[in-house]
């Protein structure tokens, strides 16, 4: 993303941003173990600790599209910076698993302060290319997310690393808090207030929507319950689930790199109908095929080919109604944190009662739903506009 509109300073605070957002949501998954070891939990209330992220993106996200029209990027900007920074540290200073639960709300709201802000930017500094444009930044999620393991792998084993990994992360969002006021921000496309609200009409829109809440049910099932599941199967012990874990990211993180450019150069529409395809077919065989060395290979695939699905939705979506790209980024972002709070504890509990080792199962399941959902929002899709 090389927009003449957005200075180079400005680049390096959007991809900051992403890269924190992605090291907190690599290393939470392979913390949960010594957080559920030191506050007594069990795989149902660890997976609350994702939903808990998503309930105060969710507060955040219906109000989105109106802030971004009546706030303004720089404002929301700053504000996901300094709610993020004090999300971390409260997570960090948690006694207990309420008030854990409490730092994550605050976690979640100050990530979606920061998606809202950096995606619109990006969306309106890039008229042409967007599936280039936002997969290169959600690259750097990945970068993050791979990251974000090596940070547990590095601090889980100490006795109270887990906080400290939740402390230190949260000097970065303060260093954006300070240097987010003295940023110029590009002006916004100009479109009336009605052409930016009309979007919420659109059958296309709701049905992307929904397959991105699918959608985030595959990526989380896999990137919260993996550390779990490479602890508890037999066979795993020469591979540290934060190394597993980090693996993942760093195939989903190299598909984010490069698959801007084929959804760009093949359609949104195929490109994503040939990788959800891919992801259906790599769950089944991983439940065919669950032999650890086997099942490493699926799971990195599985990285890759889910890389490029969530920023083609988002691309898709916004070429189709430029004029209100603050408001369909909020939407769609909506669904999605509902999908990260709806879709962790679920697996959780499908984890408690039927053992962690049944994660193949709820990944076939997902996946499944999620190129049914998507072939509806293909179908509004040839419609037009209303």
């Amino acid at each position: 993303m090389n927009s003449p509109s957005l200075s180079r300073t400005l680049l390096v605070a959007m991809y900051s941003g992403f890269v924190l957002m992605g090291v907190v949501m690599g290393m939470t998954g392979p913390l949960v173990p010594f957080l559920r070891a030191d506050l007594h939990l069990t795989y149902a209330q660890a997976g609350l600790l994702f939903s808990a992220q998503s309930v105060g993106s969710f507060v955040v996200l219906l109000l989105g599209g109106w802030l971004v029209h009546v706030v303004g990027k720089k404002r929301l900007l700053f504000a996901g910076t300094v709610a993020f920074a004090l999300g971390l540290g409260a997570t960090a200073l948690a006694v207990d698993f309420w008030w854990v639960l409490a730092g994550n709300v605050l976690l979640g709201a100050g990530m979606s302060f920061l998606d809202i802000a950096i995606s619109t930017l990006c969306l309106d500094a890039n008229p042409e290319g967007k599936g280039k444009a936002v997969s290169l930044l959600h690259f750097y999620f990945g970068v993050g997310a791979v990251l974000g393991p090596m940070v547990a792998l590095a601090l889980g084993h100490i006795d109270g690393g887990w906080r400290w990994a939740f402390g230190l992360v949260a000097l970065g969002p303060v260093v954006l808090s300070v240097a987010v006021p003295f940023l110029r921000f590009p002006p916004s496309p100009e479109s009336t207030v009605a052409q930016k609200f009309a979007v919420y009409r659109q059958p296309f829109l709701w049905w992307g929507a929904v397959a991105l809440f699918v959608y985030c049910g595959v990526e989380w099932g896999l990137g919260a319950w993996l550390p779990s599941y490479w602890k508890a199967i037999p066979g795993t012990e020469s591979l540290d689930p934060a190394w597993a874990t980090s693996l993942f990211w760093l195939t989903f993180s190299v598909g984010r790199f490069v698959q801007g450019a084929w959804a760009d150069a093949w359609g949104f529409a195929r490109f994503l109908t040939i990788a959800i395809g891919v992801t259906v077919a790599v769950a089944v065989l991983w439940l065919i095929f669950p032999q650890p060395s086997v099942a490493l290979v699926w799971v990195l695939i599985f990285g890759f080919v889910l890389a490029g699905q969530y920023p083609t939705f988002v691309a898709m979506i916004s070429h189709r109604y430029p004029e209100a790209s603050g408001q369909v980024t909020s939407f769609l972002s909506i669904f999605a944190s509902v999908g990260v709070f709806a879709w962790p504890p679920a697996v959780g509990a499908w984890a408690d009662a039927r053992g962690i080792e049944a994660l193949p199962w709820a990944e076939v399941g997902m996946a499944v739903l999620l190129a049914a959902t998507t072939a509806l929002a293909f179908f509004f899709g040839r419609k037009r506009r209303g």
